[in-house]
């Protein structure tokens, strides 16, 4: 079993975020797809905070890419902020790192 996941989600106007703290992995994405649709469906903007995750596999790192496609079809900016290194390992190696990143504003950690 792996290590918890929190989402914290909070609205500043109509942007939506999401402080993620933990473990992102296959055992957790459910949870993940849960806050981040009703993020996508109560703002324009949704900003995803990940310098607290402490590990992310290639299930959770695919999770973050369905929102980000999610947020697309819906014509809400979605965007990342302090992303681990291994993430973006993980989807350049899926050729999948351009659709989480693209139009928004991302920073590494």
């Amino acid at each position: 079993m792996s290590e918890k996941l929190i989402v914290e989600r909070r609205s500043d106007g109509d942007r939506q975020i999401l402080d993620l703290r933990g473990v992102l992995d296959a055992e957790q994405v459910e949870y993940l797809a849960q806050e981040g649709f009703e993020a996508i469906r109560a703002g324009t903007v949704v900003e995803v905070r990940l310098g607290a995750v402490t590990s992310v596999d290639l299930t959770g790192a695919l999770g973050l890419v369905a929102l980000a496609r999610e947020a697309s079809d819906r014509d809400v900016t979605f965007q990342i902020e302090g992303y681990p290194v291994r993430l973006q390992q993980l989807l350049e190696a899926q050729g999948l790192w351009s659709q989480l990143v693209e139009g928004g504003d991302q920073k590494s950690w």
